[in-house]
C-alpha cells in the first residue's frame, strides 16, 4: 500500500509509494484517492531526536506512540539470494548518508545493477534504532504496495494457465458473493479494470474504522470480505457503504501530456458522470485477491508462495498474515502510524507491530532487498514467471496524469507504474506501509535496477534517493578502451597502456583516471586520498598510463563538472548539485 507525507516542495510522486493509511473524510478524498501518497509536510527536523510535535487536528484519533516490540539477540539473517556487490560509491553514498545525519531517515538500503556497475549496495544507518541492529540488504522490511506487483503476476499466471481471462467480468468469479454483489457497478467491471485501477471502485481505507487501525486498533486482524464490506451497500447494516464508489469504470483519456504542460493542471474529466477515469485504489488488489482464491480454493499466502515466491526462489519472502512475527527492520515515523496532517511525535516511533491484514493482498507482503531485486530480474529481466503473450498483456498502459500529482506515469494491466524522470523511464511499483517505504524500478533504457528499503515513511526522501543517485549511475563514463576484462593488453614502449572511454551525459571539464591492482582501492580512490592508487587528471578522453606485465588491473574515469547541476524536475527546482561523476570499475590484464 502507500501513503507517505509530502513536502511543499514535491508533488505526489507519481504513486511511486501507493500505501496503507487512513485520513478523515476531507484529506481522505485527497490523499486517499490517489494511493495514499503524501500529505503536505515541514521541512525536516535537524536531528532524530528533534522538536517538531504539534497538536492533533480535530477529526483524527490521539498520536499514541506505543512501546517499541522488544529484540531479542541479533537479528536473523536471510540472504539466499544474496550476490557478490560492491559498496556504494563514495558520492552516492553520501546522499544516503546525509538524510540519517540530519533526522529526515532512520535508515536505508539501496541496490543497483546494470550491465557497467555490476551490483552496488549501498547501506545507512540502522535497522533497530534500540539494538543499534545496522540496516543490511539480508533483513526483512514490509514492501507495502509492492505487494500488489507480486499478486498481479499471481493473477497474470492464472491467466497464463488459461483460468481467468482478463476481459471476464469481476462477477464470472465472484458472482453470489453478497458484499461483492453490493459494490456499485460491480456489473459492469472487469479483470483487467482492477488490475489497471480503472474500476471506479473508492478506497476502502477511507471507512476509519479500517483506514485509523494502525492507530487505534493495531492488533486488529482483517478478511479481505471486512475490506470489501466497506465500499458495498451490502456489507453495512444501513444498506449504504461507507466508501462510495467514485465512478463507473471506463477507459482513461488518451495521454494528455499536451494538456498538462500547456495548463497548470490537468483538465478535470467531464461531467456529468459517467465519465472515463483512472484512480488509484487499494480496493481493486483486494478484490483480486479475493477472486484469486474462488479460482484456486487456496488461500491468498499459499497462492502468493505457489504462483511466484516458489517460481521465482523467493525463500526470504512471505505474505504476513497478523503481528506475531515482526520484520528485522524496524518501521518508524514522527508523523503517526495514520496519515496524520501534521508531525505528532518528537522523536521517532516504532510502529512495526501493526496488523498487516488491513493490507491484505494489497500491501502484507515481507521481503528483503535481495529478494526484491531476485523478483525484479525474474519480471523484467528473464520470462521466469511471464511468457511473452502474457507480458504483452501486462505492457498495456493507460495514462495516469489526468489527476493532478500523478504525472507523468502510466499504469498497466497488474501492479505496474511507468514513470516518466529527466533521467530514464523506469517499470515497476513503489510500496509504503506505516513505518516503511519502497521502490521496485527496472530502467529498460539502461538495463539497470534500482531497489530501495527505507524505515520510516515520512514524508518523500525515498524520492530524494532516486533522483539524486540515478542521474549519477546514468551519466558516468562508458565504452571502455580496452574492453572491460580484457586479456592479453600488451604495453606500448615505456610501460604505458593507452586507454580510452566515451563522455557519459555529462561532459567533464576534465576527467580523473585511477588505476591500481586492488579493485578495492580503486573504487574507494579519491582525489584526497589514493593509497596503492595511481592518479592522472586529463582534459581529454583519453590518457596513457604506466603498468607492469603480466598483471591484472582495475581502472577508473571520474567526470569533474564543478558548477553543474542536473536538469531541474518540477519538484526539484532548484536542482541537483553533481560536481563530481565517479565512474564504474574496469579491469585488464596486461601481457
Amino acid at each position: 500500500m502507500m501513503i507517505a507525507h509530502k513536502n511543499p516542495k514535491r508533488l505526489r510522486w507519481f504513486a511511486l509509494l501507493p500505501l496503507l493509511a487512513m485520513t478523515t473524510s476531507q484529506f481522505a478524498a485527497v490523499a486517499q484517492e490517489k494511493a495514499l501518497t503524501p500529505a503536505p509536510a515541514p521541512a525536516p527536523t535537524p536531528t532524530p531526536t528533534g522538536g517538531g510535535a504539534q497538536p492533533v487536528p480535530p477529526g483524527y484519533p490521539p498520536a499514541v506512540c506505543a512501546p517499541a516490540p522488544t529484540t531479542a539477540g541479533p537479528a536473523p539473517r536471510h540472504g539466499t539470494n544474496a550476490v557478490p556487490y560492491r559498496p556504494f560509491p563514495a558520492t552516492w553514498q553520501r546522499t544516503i548518508d546525509a538524510l540519517v545525519a540530519n533526522g529526515s531517515i532512520p535508515g536505508a538500503v539501496i541496490i543497483v545493477k546494470s550491465p557497467d556497475w555490476g551490483v552496488r549496495v549501498g547501506v545507512t544507518g540502522k535497522a533497530d534504532l534500540v539494538s543499534g541492529e545496522k540496516m543490511a540488504p539480508d533483513l526483512q522490511f514490509r514492501v507495502g504496495s509492492v505487494s500488489k506487483a507480486f499478486l498481479a503476476q499471481a493473477i497474470l499466471r492464472l491467466e497464463q494457465e488459461g483460468k481467468i481471462k482478463l476481459s471476464d467480468p469481476v462477477l464470472t468469479y465472484l458472482g453470489g458473493n453478497k458484499i461483492v454483489e453490493g459494490i456499485p457497478f460491480i456489473d459492469k467491471v472487469t479483470v483487467a479494470d482492477l488490475l489497471q485501477m480503472k474500476s471506479g471502485v473508492n478506497n476502502y481505507l477511507e471507512d476509519q474504522h479500517i483506514g485509523f487501525s494502525p492507530q487505534i486498533t493495531p492488533d486488529k486482524n482483517f478478511s479481505g470480505l471486512d475490506l470489501a464490506a466497506a465500499v458495498s451497500t451490502t456489507g453495512q447494516p444501513s444498506g449504504k457503504p461507507l466508501v462510495p464508489s467514485l465512478f463507473p469504470p471506463g477507459l482513461t483519456y488518451n495521454n494528455p501530456y499536451w494538456e498538462s504542460v500547456l495548463q497548470q493542471q490537468p483538465p478535470a474529466p467531464p461531467l456529468p458522470p459517467p465519465y472515463p477515469a483512472w484512480n488509484y485504489s487499494n480496493t481493486n488488489y483486494i478484490l483480486l485477491g479475493l477472486i484469486a482464491e474462488q479460482v484456486t480454493g487456496k488461500a491468498a499466502p499459499d497462492i502468493l508462495k505457489h504462483y511466484v515466491f516458489d517460481v521465482a526462489g523467493l525463500k526470504d519472502t512471505y505474505f504476513a498474515t497478523d503481528d506475531k512475527k515482526l520484520p528485522s527492520i524496524h518501521g518508524y515515523t514522527k508523523w503517526g502510524s495514520i496519515p496524520y496532517p501534521v508531525q505528532v511525535f518528537n522523536n521517532w516511533c516504532d510502529v512495526t507491530k501493526i496488523n498487516p491484514s488491513y493490507a491484505w493482498t494489497a500491501g502484507a507482503i515481507v521481503s528483503t532487498p535481495w529478494d526484491l531485486l531476485k523478483f525484479e530480474d525474474a519480471m523484467f529481466r528473464t520470462d521466469t514467471l511471464l511468457n511473452q503473450g502474457t507480458k504483452n498483456k501486462w505492457f498495456t498502459f493507460v495514462s495516469a496524469d489526468i489527476h493532478i500529482g500523478w504525472e507523468v506515469m502510466q499504469y498497466g494491466v497488474g501492479g505496474l507504474m511507468q514513470p516518466e524522470r529527466s533521467y530514464g523511464t523506469a517499470r515497476g511499483h513503489g510500496g509504503a506501509f506505516p513505518g516503511y517505504k519502497t521502490l521496485l524500478y527496472y530502467f529498460y533504457d539502461q538495463k539497470t535496477s534500482f531497489v530501495l528499503a527505507s524505515n520510516t515513511w515520512d514524508d518523500e526522501w525515498e524520492v530524494t534517493m532516486l533522483d539524486e543517485i540515478m542521474p549519477q549511475v546514468s551519466s558516468a563514463v562508458t565504452t571502455p578502451t580496452p574492453l572491460n576484462e580484457a586479456a592479453g593488453v600488451g604495453p606500448a614502449k615505456g610501460g604505458a597502456v593507452h586507454v580510452a572511454w566515451q563522455a557519459g551525459r555529462v561532459y567533464g571539464d576534465s576527467y580523473d583516471v585511477y588505476w591500481g591492482t586492488s579493485p578495492a582501492a580503486v573504487d574507494s580512490a579519491s582525489a584526497d586520498s589514493h593509497p596503492g592508487v595511481e592518479r592522472l587528471s586529463v582534459k581529454g578522453l583519453s590518457a596513457n598510463i604506466k603498468v607492469k606485465p603480466g598483471t591484472t588491473y582495475y581502472w577508473r574515469v571520474d567526470t569533474v563538472t564543478p558548477g553543474y547541476h542536473w536538469p531541474k524536475q518540477p519538484e526539484e527546482p532548484e536542482g541537483i548539485a553533481m560536481p563530481l561523476i565517479i565512474g564504474p570499475t574496469w579491469q585488464f590484464k596486461t601481457r
